[in-house]
């Protein structure tokens, strides 16, 4: 088993429960985790730089394998003092005239924000990730949601990329989809089978009892 298995996320994407649990399983693997820029995604799995990644779409497809994990809202980040703070709901449409920024999502665009320069349209966990008190986070009603997905290259896949994959879908260390469990399984149920086709013994006859007859007790005298 290979000795060495990275595992690369973007901002917003938190893989400590997963992470912990492969380490639990096998903990002769030295697990690597990375933290990668989104824009970097593809590249960090082609160059190598990761095994496996968790991605934000979009995300190029080409020579990669994915599977979507799961969504989360998107929001609008904003000076606290903005007018769009006043709206009970806020839409696509409500953006159409501010100041989009589109720098990757990071403390300095957070301060931009601040300064009031204009506004940014990011994950939720990622605005989490950035609060501070002077900048307001509200959700786009009507914005498509951001979608996270597990990806890792199609040639060159890595020995362990099955059981990570097993890891985050839930699958127990106890599954008969894990490899070694259904190896044990499997080696049980040969035994087993062996046991039930052996033919049965005759039962052995219990043995006569030397009990003595009961006594009728004595005649009484005349």
């Amino acid at each position: 088993m290979p000795s060495t298995f990275t595992i690369a996320f973007p901002p917003g994407v938190t893989v400590g429960k997963w992470t912990r649990a492969f380490t639990e399983r096998h903990p002769e693997v030295e697990l690597r985790v990375v933290r990668m820029a989104e824009a970097d995604q593809e590249e960090t799995l082609r160059s190598g730089g990761a095994d496996m990644a968790f991605v934000r779409e979009p995300f190029d497809r080409s020579g990669f394998h994915l599977i979507p994990l799961y969504e989360e809202d998107v929001v609008v980040m904003m000076n606290h003092e903005h007018l769009l703070t006043l709206e009970k709901t806020l839409v696509t449409a409500d953006l159409a005239d501010e100041t989009l920024l589109t720098a990757p999502p990071d403390e300095a665009v957070l301060r931009r924000v601040a300064a009031d320069e204009g506004v940014a349209v990011l994950p939720q966990s990622v605005a989490k990730a950035l609060r501070r008190k002077d900048v307001v986070a509200r959700k786009v009603e009507d914005a498509e949601p951001s979608r996270i997905g597990l990806a890792w290259p199609r040639e060159g896949q890595h020995d362990l990329v099955d059981e990570f994959i097993g890891i985050v879908r839930g699958r127990t260390a106890h599954s008969s989809r894990n490899p070694d469990v259904a190896a044990a399984e499997a080696a049980t149920g040969k035994k087993q089978q062996k046991r039930d086709s052996r033919p049965a013994r005759p039962a052995r006859q219990a043995p006569r009892s030397n009990t003595q007859r009961p006594s009728h007790g004595r005649r009484k005298g005349r």
